[in-house]
């Protein structure tokens, strides 16, 4: 990644191209059609990734899943395994779980019936008035739940009949072995939050896609720190990787490889449908940290949700987490008002119908053009696209 990055940098090319120029009807996000396709067929029947093993690491941990429509509860249980389940209980519905302080139980506050960590009916008030009714058969609704490469995945449409379990090694692919290498089950949460976009997921998600807009819209923020449109990109599948060209990469320009001095690993990884795992530094330049974000349709058409998290790598274990929490705070506030803002702006030029103009997708924006054309492929309904060399 070095040597490609310092090979760029010291061409006029300055980023890895894809074939073509797309052009991109901006009706792929202002049709009804293909939103609601799009919340079933990848929000609603696709693995969602909903947090970090480490987030999970004691019997009765939790973490809630809301994001992608149905309430979740994923637990870790007192025999160290995973499980799922609907947010609520059933015996008239209430939401069962409201934060995630570690329990060894769950205690419905409705009617106060109590579950085990397996999702079993453990116990109810005035238990006679019930009988007959089986006690199983008022167990959690369970859904789909699987951890790999440090990574913790649901489906929440709630297994039917023992049905179909969720296969990571399948839908991660190629991209296993760097997640692997990249260690993510010793990473610590630092903080967590919830910014609203008035735009369309999609065009939230595109901000995170490329590197071209950064001279623009971060002017005063990130683009500090880097050279301007440098980027590698890497493919793995539906998954892929990006890096820019930070300032510090002057030292390696013109040195024999064997002068270049250790440099901690920055990139960009991008996980189908919405997730950006950042590895990058604090805005001293040093400190290395890690950010997740995850975007979701929002209500309507032209709303999202980011899921933006910031964690602690573990070369920084002797930083303060007031440190990074101040990292965190600045990158919220980059997302939501540089980014979104923006988002908004293309949002508001569309909503009401296109003048027929469509989107240039430059060959410098491919991964943009490849996650494009992936939702079209997963949804079944074929880009309105006209590409050009």
């Amino acid at each position: 990644m070095q040597r490609r990055i310092v090979h760029l940098l010291e061409g006029d090319q300055k980023s890895d191209f894809a074939d073509e120029i797309l052009e991109l009807d901006p009706r792929v996000y202002t049709d009804p059609k293909r939103f609601e396709a799009e919340r079933k067929k990848i929000f609603l029947e696709g693995p969602m990734l909903v947090g970090l093993s480490g987030e999970l690491s004691e019997p009765g941990d939790r973490i809630l899943f809301d994001a992608a429509g149905p309430p979740i509860l994923v637990i870790r249980g007192e025999d160290g395994a995973l499980r799922a389940f609907l947010n609520m209980c059933t015996h008239r519905g209430a939401r069962l779980v409201s934060n995630c302080d570690p329990a060894k139980q769950l205690l419905c506050p409705f009617h106060g019936w109590v579950f085990d960590l397996e999702g079993r009916l453990a116990s109810m008030p005035l238990k006679h008035a019930f009988e007959g009714m089986g006690d199983e058969a008022r167990g959690l609704i369970r859904v789909p739940v699987a951890e790999r490469h440090g990574m913790v995945f649901v489906r929440v449409r709630p297994l039917e009949g023992g049905g179909e379990e969720l296969d990571l090694e399948d839908f991660l692919g190629p991209i296993g072995p760097l997640l692997d290498a990249l260690q993510l089950d010793t990473l610590r949460l630092i903080r967590a939050d919830r910014i609203e976009a008035h735009t369309n997921w999609k065009l939230a998600l595109d901000m995170g896609r490329e590197v071209y807009h950064v001279p623009a819209v971060h002017k005063n923020t990130i683009a500090a720190n880097l050279y301007p449109h440098v980027a590698i990109f890497d493919c793995y599948g539906t998954h892929s990787r990006f890096s820019g060209g930070s300032k510090d990469f002057a030292a390696l320009v013109g040195k024999p490889e064997a002068e270049w001095p250790a440099m901690n690993y920055q990139a960009v990884h991008y996980l189908f449908p919405n997730t950006t795992l950042s590895f990058t530094h604090s805005f001293d330049t040093e400190t290395p940290v890690v950010t997740m974000s995850r975007i979701f349709p929002g209500e309507s058409i032209g709303e999202a949700v980011t899921l933006l998290a910031t964690y602690r790598r573990g070369e920084a274990k002797h930083v303060a987490d007031e440190q990074i929490s101040a990292m965190h705070e600045a990158v919220v506030g980059i997302v939501g008002t540089e980014d979104y803002d923006v988002a908004h702006t293309v949002w508001k030029s569309i909503e009401h119908g296109s003048p027929g103009i469509p989107f240039l997708l430059g060959r410098n924006e491919l991964l943009v053009q490849r996650y494009h054309r992936e939702i079209a492929d997963r949804i079944g309904m074929p880009l309105p696209e006209r590409g050009r060399g």
